[in-house]
């Protein structure tokens, strides 16, 4: 039978396009699939598209609109029947299909189980499933394509660890970068810092370290009218992307190794390790009924549990700190008062960052020295890539000796690094709130995200500075309650308790 003798049937197309740099756009398929269908007479449904998603066996994302045209075909007793709703499935070229030989002929089988008929707009041909012939050349085209894209695949995973040993760039620049070509070969020399777009990620890593939280920044960034490379708002997800790209520091990431970039970062590499720490840390992962929101339940302990409490109010009552475990509680108005004070009276914690001296309590002399903040650098990439070890699994005893081997020396190589360190860095949520003068830090402080208040006062509140407060049993019951101070006992490093007022 000719393909005329299949006018006036129902088609659907299928386009997909793989590499939005190269090859037929989709609009192009689309006009000339259209153009093909008006020729035979065909009336031309809904199409499925996949847009930037290879067929190859080598990618690694799903193809959802051709997962959903298999559905759709299967869905019924034949194509028209069926969700499919067609007789015919239009490919601009075989390859749109599948570069996988076994998933095409299982497609093959399915369109010749349901009666649909393929055709291919470079072929200008409408082959039959059925026919042996059709279904040979059909298959032939799948062979050649699966060999094409290995050929490509080898190709590729032999020049990318030398091109990442190199520090070359890798794929397409990241928001904020942007690409600088050989102006006469037109090959890709490097990234260089994409000056319209370059405030994004430069403002994302300062409010990150600064302790905003993502769905804080997502809110701002679409105030602000800032968009991702599809023209799109930057949701959370996508912010969580970007704050752990190595490029953004002048890094070249692969397969977990890092290499110095061949192009200068935007972001400084300190405070790149230290937003990846944070983003990577599993530790901190919290869900949206959980969001903290008092600043003080991070550094306060129970003294019978060993456990921070959490804040409560009870309908009628005041609110308190209680243990989630013994029960025992304490008045939170109070112990807000001795800690953080009132305006004009700062309590223990704000005078304590109020100190013309506190900038030496909390860090040695000369930490922006150029070899300190290079050490600063080094030791917060010791650190992410001991976490990443700690969270690897092994397959065989065999990988899991060498990573416990690699962690062993991973963990004396943190401990030398703070050893040296010592008292070098401090917090960047401290150092958002700390200022030169009372009346600043108790602005400042209140200014500051609750993430940041939570990690300064965990930080200043513990054995090494202030001490941690701990929450003891109240010698009376009922309303006569003993005063905030007289329940709080200070501990510091080495056993030592203090107190305040």
């Amino acid at each position: 039978m000719s393909d005329r003798g299949w006018g006036g049937q129902v088609a659907r197309e299928y386009r997909r396009l793989s590499d939005a740099k190269g090859g037929t756009s989709l609009e192009d398929q689309g006009v000339d699939n259209g153009d093909a269908a008006d020729d035979q007479g065909w009336t031309l449904g809904e199409p499925y598209i996949d847009d930037g998603l290879s067929a190859s066996r080598y990618a690694r994302r799903r193809r959802d609109d051709f997962e959903q045209l298999v559905d759709d075909m299967r869905s019924g007793p034949t194509g028209r029947d069926s969700r499919f709703g067609a007789d015919i499935l239009m490919l601009w070229e075989s390859s749109r299909g599948s570069r996988r030989v076994g998933e095409w002929v299982s497609f093959i089988e399915l369109c010749e189980e349901k009666f649909v008929k393929i055709w291919v707009t470079t072929h200008e041909r409408l082959y039959d499933p059925a026919n042996g012939r059709d279904r040979k050349a059909l298959i032939d085209d799948a062979v050649d394509s699966e060999y094409e894209s290995y050929k490509t695949h080898r190709r590729v995973t032999r020049t990318t660890p030398k091109e990442a040993r190199k520090g070359r760039p890798h794929g397409r620049a990241p928001i904020g970068l942007m690409p600088k070509y050989d102006a006469a070969t037109g090959k890709l020399l490097t990234w260089v810092e994409d000056p319209a777009r370059s405030m994004i990620p430069k403002q994302l890593f300062e409010m990150l370290e600064a302790g905003h939280t993502f769905n804080h920044i997502e809110r701002v960034f679409a105030q602000r009218g800032y968009l991702n490379l599809s023209g799109r708002p930057l949701t959370h997800g996508h912010l969580r992307r970007l704050a752990i790209m190595h490029s953004y520091a002048g890094l070249r990431s692969h397969k977990g190794t890092i290499y110095p970039g061949a192009w200068d970062g935007i972001v400084s590499e300190t405070r790149f390790w230290n937003v990846y720490r944070r983003v990577t840390d599993t530790s901190r992962l919290t869900t949206t009924a959980s969001k903290p929101s008092h600043a003080l339940t991070a550094a306060l302990m129970c003294s019978r549990c060993d456990i921070h409490p959490s804040a409560r109010q009870e309908k009628g009552r005041k609110p308190v700190y209680r243990c989630k475990r013994c029960g025992q509680k304490i008045q939170k108005e109070p112990v807000d008062d001795l800690i953080i004070g009132q305006p004009g009276d700062l309590g223990i914690l704000l005078e304590y960052l109020a100190r013309r001296d506190i900038y030496d309590v909390l860090k040695s002399p000369g930490s922006s020295n150029a070899t300190v903040l290079e050490l600063e650098a080094e030791l917060a990439k010791a650190r992410a890539e001991r976490d990443e070890l700690r969270e690897a699994k092994g397959s065989t005893v065999a990988e899991v000796l060498i990573l416990a081997n690699s962690l062993s020396a991973k963990d004396a190589e943190v401990a030398d690094l703070e050893e040296r360190q010592r008292q070098l860095s401090l917090p960047s949520s401290v150092l958002s709130i700390v200022r030169s003068s009372a009346d600043d830090v108790w602005a400042s402080w209140h200014r500051a995200p609750i993430t940041a208040r939570r990690e300064t006062a965990r930080f200043v509140m513990s054995p090494r500075y202030l001490g941690r407060p701990y929450v003891l049993p109240s010698p009376r019951t009922g309303r006569n309650q003993p005063p905030a101070a007289e329940r709080l006992e200070w501990r510091k490093t080495g056993g030592r308790v203090v107190s305040y007022r």
